[in-house]
Order: structure tokens, then C-alpha cells, then sequence
């Protein structure tokens, strides 16, 4: 794919782009950097919104790297294998970059020298070890660590990562107007509420392209067919517990304008709907445990889907478009109607005839 019209997709669009990779420079609409072939060493990450240009991560250094393979770009996804390790980077707004590894081992990723507001927060537990989160040019970042823990020195972050275990880069994306919102999400990753996110965009043959991401090594997300107004997906776990699952759709795929509505159903059950976009997220303890979704107020189409179990659920999403507008008269009131004016044509016609006394 890399980086050219894909079906009837035009690059970008508000989800996701296409990355192409060029003699070790990763390029792509929101997310660029270099990467080391050699050694699997990582550079000068930056976010792009426009003009705008963020320098988030100077570097990012794996242990035990050495490549297995070549890496390679596909679409919105570049990725690099290496020894029990992968490093997914994504071409969308919020420069994800996603490490996954099955064994412990340390990464060392160097901030820029402007990182401010650098912070460590601890949240020992299943569901999220820690999170550190920065500013650079006033635009917010965080890295998200699953089991294992971060040692902050200046601006130097040590991930000593668990054995298996997942590394998450997410920022707030730079020039956004919808900075609260992206705020929101990052907090629900950090406290383990939002576990993975599907990005999803039909195409007029009949396939789709998809920009997927997991916040927790353990959840599986994929679709199973994408149409417009209507996508089928599967979220699988073998750990207990209700958690939320992320959605994207551009406006084509997965309309909303107008009196077009929205039906969310887990295993064939409809899921309720909640007019408070936020309320899942900070008040996660006190919402009532059954199934829910709510749109968020992010470009495209963003739903929030709550589970209480992530193990094998069936998601349908379907964007029904407006009904069509009742005809004034159905058959059987028109033909009471032509019935009504034949009486009266007869009763004016005998009246008419009538002799005047």
C-alpha cells in the first residue's frame, strides 16, 4: 500500500495514513522517524498535524534487538520484528507506537531535551503497572507499561519490561481541537479501563483497511467484515473482567449526520447507549456493569463500547439511515377516499337532475 490510494480511500483521512519507508526514514501523514535496520534502534519520533511538527521521543533503544527480519510499512502500519520482540508504529494522529515482547528486557527511550511536566505514576496491578506522561511545545505524551515498571532520570525513561509484556507511546495529537477528549482516552489506557482500539474504513469493493492497536497484551480485537453502515467485529480474552474497546469509523463508513442512528450489539444483544461521552471513563467504578457504548465527540465516527466480559464477543455496529417519509395516503385510505368522492359525485348528480318543485 505504502502511502498511495488504496480502492477508493483517499490518504489520509481522519483515522489512520499510510507510512513509506525509504533507506531507514519511516514517513508518513502523522507519525515520522528513523529507523536502524542494524540495530533496531529508533530516532527522532515526531508527531505532524499540518505544519506542525512535534519531536515527542529522541530515541527508543530495545535490549536483546537484533532484527529477525527485514521491517517493512503496510498502509497505517510499519513493523519490526525482533528476538521475542515486535515494534509497531502507527501512521495516525496520535503517533502510537506499540512494543511488544514474550520475555523481560529493558528499553531505554531518550526524551528531547524540552520535555517538561515529566512524571511517574504507579498503578501496580493486572491491568496497568505505570504510566509516564510529558509535555513537549505545550502538546501532552505518555508511555504506558503493562506489568513491568519505568525508572525516570532527567530525561532519560527506563522500561523494565515484564515477561510478556507491552510498551504503548500515545500522545494527545498536536494542534488538536478536541484536547479533553484525547485526554480522556489517555487517561482510561492509563487505568487499564480502555484495553484496544479498531480504526476501520470500507472501501467500494467490499474489503476494508484497518489501523488496530492493544493496550493490554492479552486482548485480541479484528474485524470480521466492514460495509458501509455496518461492521462485524470479534474481542476475545482468556482474562475475566469488563473493560472498553475503542471504535473508529470514518463519516463514509459509518454515518451519523443528520437523523441517521447508531445500534451497538454484543452477541446479538443491543447495548444500551449513554448521552455522557465522558462518564465511562472517569467514573468507571460507580457505572452500572452491563453492556454500553457512547459516541465520542472525535473526528469520524468514535464509539466507547463497555463489556463486562471480553471473552468472545461478536460486535455489531450498524448506522441506520433515516426512515423514509410516510406517503400521505397508503392504498387503502386512497381507495376510501376514491370511494368517498364517488358518493358524492352520484349524491350532487341526483340533486342536479332533481325537478324543481
Amino acid at each position: 500500500m505504502g502511502g498511495v490510494p488504496v480502492g477508493d480511500i483517499p490518504w489520509p483521512t481522519a483515522l489512520f495514513a499510510a507510512f513509506t519507508y525509504d533507506r531507514g526514514l519511516v514517513f508518513g501523514t502523522y507519525t515520522r522517524f528513523a529507523y536502524n535496520a542494524t540495530s533496531g534502534i529508533v530516532t527522532t519520533v515526531s508527531g505532524v498535524a499540518g505544519d506542525t511538527q512535534v519531536p515527542y521521543l529522541g530515541s527508543i533503544a530495545i535490549d536483546g534487538f537484533p532484527p529477525a527480519r527485514s521491517a517493512a510499512a503496510h498502509g497505517p502500519i510499519f513493523e519490526a520484528d525482533g528476538y521475542l520482540v515486535i515494534l509497531t508504529a502507527h501512521d495516525d494522529p496520535t503517533g502510537l507506537i506499540e512494543i511488544r515482547s514474550e520475555m523481560a528486557r529493558l528499553v531505554t527511550i531518550e526524551l528531547p531535551a524540552s520535555a517538561t511536566n515529566i512524571s511517574v505514576l504507579s498503578a501496580p496491578g493486572l491491568d496497568r503497572a505505570s504510566t509516564v506522561s510529558f509535555t513537549i511545545d505545550g502538546e501532552e505524551a505518555r508511555l504506558f507499561l503493562g506489568t513491568g515498571s519505568f525508572n525516570v532520570t532527567g530525561t532519560r525513561v527506563l522500561a523494565a519490561m515484564a515477561s510478556p509484556d507491552l510498551l504503548v507511546f500515545k500522545s494527545v495529537p498536536p494542534a488538536s481541537t478536541n484536547k479533553a477528549e484525547w485526554r480522556a482516552v489517555l487517561d482510561a489506557i492509563s487505568a487499564g479501563q480502555v484495553v484496544a482500539e479498531l480504526d476501520l474504513v470500507a472501501t467500494s469493493d467490499g474489503h476494508w483497511m484497518q489501523n488496530p492497536a492493544r493496550y493490554r497484551i492479552d486482548v485480541a480485537a479484528w474485524p470480521l467484515a466492514v460495509r458501509p453502515r455496518e461492521a462485524s467485529v470479534q474481542v476475545d480474552t482468556l482474562r475475566p473482567g469488563g473493560a472498553i474497546v475503542l471504535f473508529a469509523f470514518d463519516p463514509r463508513t459509518m454515518p451519523i449526520n443528520g437523523s441517521a442512528q447508531i445500534s451497538v450489539s454484543a452477541n446479538g444483544k443491543a447495548l444500551n447507549r449513554s448521552d455522557d461521552p465522558l462518564t465511562l471513563f472517569y467514573t468507571f467504578d460507580s457505572v452500572a456493569r452491563n453492556a454500553s457504548y457512547t459516541l465520542l465527540p472525535l473526528p469520524g465516527t468514535v464509539m466507547a463500547v463497555y463489556l463486562p466480559s471480553l471473552a468472545a464477543v461478536s460486535i455489531d455496529i450498524v448506522s441506520l439511515p433515516p426512515a423514509a417519509p410516510a406517503p400521505a395516503f397508503d392504498a387503502g385510505s386512497e381507495a376510501a377516499v376514491i370511494a368517498a368522492l364517488a358518493i358524492v359525485s352520484v349524491a350532487a348528480a341526483r340533486m342536479l337532475r332533481r325537478k324543481p318543485t
